[in-house]
């Protein structure tokens, strides 16, 4: 009986001991493996009652357009960073419109008309900074 339960315990722990990664090796998971900040991209505010994607990296200075399908969605950000684009409020179906981000941030944003629905633009970089600065919302920011 002993060697039934250290047999399979001996072997897990030389696999276990055997396997390592190399530091030089890029990551294959997690944040390292964000996509790299884009110019222009597109959110799609769905029938599903979700904003997709939802997070986008921008570069400082993009353009998202957000596209209103057959339900009517809205837009409001956090004021927090400053410079936050202007809303989108109304009910917005079939119809597309374009907001501009010209300061670095971490931009939250909500649709009023679905409660939960939600999505992020990280412009001029790729999340947080590694500092601990968070606004009056409690998000991370860009410096």
């Amino acid at each position: 009986m002993f060697r039934r339960i250290i047999a399979p315990l001996m072997i897990t722990s030389i696999v276990a001991g055997c396997s390592s990664t190399n530091p030089n090796t890029p990551s294959t998971t997690g944040a390292g493996n964000a996509p790299p900040p884009v110019s222009a991209a597109q959110v799609d505010a769905t029938p599903s009652l979700a904003f997709t994607p939802p997070t986008i990296a921008l570069n400082v200075g993009g353009t998202v357009t957000f596209a209103f399908g057959s339900v009517g969605h809205n837009v409001f950000f956090d004021n927090d960073p400053a410079g936050a684009p202007a809303t989108i409020d109304g009910v917005n179906a079939n119809t597309s419109v374009q907001r501009a981000f010209p300061v670095a941030g971490v931009y939250k944003y909500y649709c009023h008309i679905h409660p939960g629905m939600s999505g992020t633009i990280v412009v001029g970089g790729g999340g947080n900074t590694g500092d601990d600065s968070t606004g009056s919302s409690g998000y991370n920011r860009l410096k």
